[in-house]
């Protein structure tokens, strides 16, 4: 027996899956290099190591995986599994790869029954939207996934509610908007993970004082390790 538990995807998702982490791994090995260049380039010229918000940081990105680790993939599957989760909000597709474990968990919830279920992902990037409808076809869940295509501050609101889950895993200013656009729509009880909220703790402050604030709407947990994620339950 492995020091980890298997994927909870089935064979086709999972083959897919897994073929696009080991790609996301060999990406981030590749672009470590001259990321980081960039890193201590602005930071001498601006006084900031966060590239992510000018012209040149945003190209660098436009093309890259920047894909969920396949962990917390797995325990995004499981908290929208044990929610009964059928209407999921992801903030941050890329190339689908969380997806697929999102569209998985609300295919499997309403598996027997006519329910409707559906992932609406959100994506700036049109080549990544492209990509990502490929990869869930292959991985045999695109019938779930609704990709909105454009600045989520807008499309997020043309979402339909109860929402009972939803990923935060996108460029860091858009965290908090994000949030702050489908908020209206999550049920009491509704689960918000936000990935790299402890090696990002700095510039993730405004996200984390509002889902930490004791009089505000959620309650949070924060699981360490591997970055971590933040936890927060709509009151």
């Amino acid at each position: 027996m492995g020091k980890l538990a298997e994927s909870p995807l089935d064979p086709r998702a999972r083959a897919v899956a897994d073929r696009l982490h080991g790609a996301s791994k060999k990406e981030m090995v590749r672009s470590a290099a001259p990321m980081l260049a960039g890193m201590v380039k602005h930071r001498i010229t601006q006084g900031s190591w966060d590239t992510t918000q000018t012209a040149e940081g945003k190209r660098f990105l436009a093309d890259k995986m920047v894909a969920l680790d396949p962990s917390k993939a797995a325990l995004a599957y499981l908290l929208c599994r044990s929610l009964g989760a059928r209407r999921v909000v992801e903030a941050g597709t890329s190339y689908g790869v969380s997806t697929i474990y999102l569209a998985a968990a609300v295919r499997d919830n309403v598996a027997g029954t006519d329910d409707p279920a559906i992932v609406y992902g959100t994506e700036h990037e049109p080549g990544k939207v492209s990509a990502a409808e490929r990869n869930l076809t292959e991985a045999g869940v695109a019938e779930y996934v609704d990709i909105l295509s454009g600045d989520l501050r807008e499309t997020l609101t043309t979402v339909d509610g109860p929402i009972d889950f939803m990923l935060v895993d996108i460029w860091i200013p858009m965290a908090l908007p994000a949030l702050r656009a489908v908020e209206p729509k999550l049920r009491s009880g509704a689960l918000v993970l936000c990935d790299n909220v402890v090696s990002g703790a700095t510039d993730y402050a405004d996200y984390l004082a509002y889902v930490r604030d004791p009089d505000g709407p959620f309650q949070s947990v924060t699981i360490p390790g591997q970055g971590g994620v933040e936890i927060s339950m709509k009151r």
